[in-house]
């Protein structure tokens, strides 16, 4: 005697029909709680990588767009870097372009009449710019010393500073000069 139903009162499931299967539903509950947590990580990696990308690229300072040529480099520690360019544009251009970036500058006003490319005046100060930027959770102080009268082919020269505060506050600039 051969039995298809095994002695069981209930016919065999068959698997393949998706309605006999129980339904689960996930409650609304975990799906808005699931789509705050993924808005916070987006969140706080975007917060995470502007720092990360200001600590590998800090900015530089600005440059003005003239054709510069950098006759040297200097980087004592990683943040803190001196520049020396040079350019045929005249240097008081090159400090105007300092004041319009938002830089402090202090220089003589007549001193743009006298410039001269004789040897006796070469090297002359036009002026001083100094100029803060905020980037990130840091800030950098810039500095470009700007002199003129050079009779090589760069007859305007302008050494640029900066300096990157990683703690992000800007400390009072010092003031060097003897009274």
């Amino acid at each position: 005697m051969n039995t298809a139903n095994n002695g069981s009162p209930k016919p065999p499931v068959d698997r393949t029909d998706e309605t006999a299967l129980p339904q689960r539903r996930l409650p609304w509950g975990y799906l808005i709680f699931g789509m705050l947590g993924v808005a916070l990580a987006i969140y706080v990696l975007t917060q995470v990588l502007g720092v990360l990308y200001g600590i590998v690229f800090p900015p530089m300072p600005p440059l003005p767009d003239v054709d510069l040529i950098e006759l040297r480099h200097e980087s004592d520690v990683y943040g803190v870097d001196e520049w020396l360019y040079g350019t045929q544009a005249d240097a008081c251009r090159v400090l105007r372009y300092y004041q319009s970036q938002g830089a402090t500058c202090t220089y003589n006003q007549d001193v743009c009449d006298q410039i001269d490319a004789s040897p006796e005046v070469a090297g002359q100060n036009v002026g001083r710019c100094v100029g803060e930027v905020e980037f990130s959770i840091f800030a950098m102080r810039w500095e470009a010393n700007i002199a003129g009268g050079y009779v090589q082919d760069s007859p305007t020269q302008f050494s640029l500073k900066r300096e990157v505060f990683w703690t992000g506050s800007i400390p009072p600039e010092l003031n060097l000069q003897s009274p």
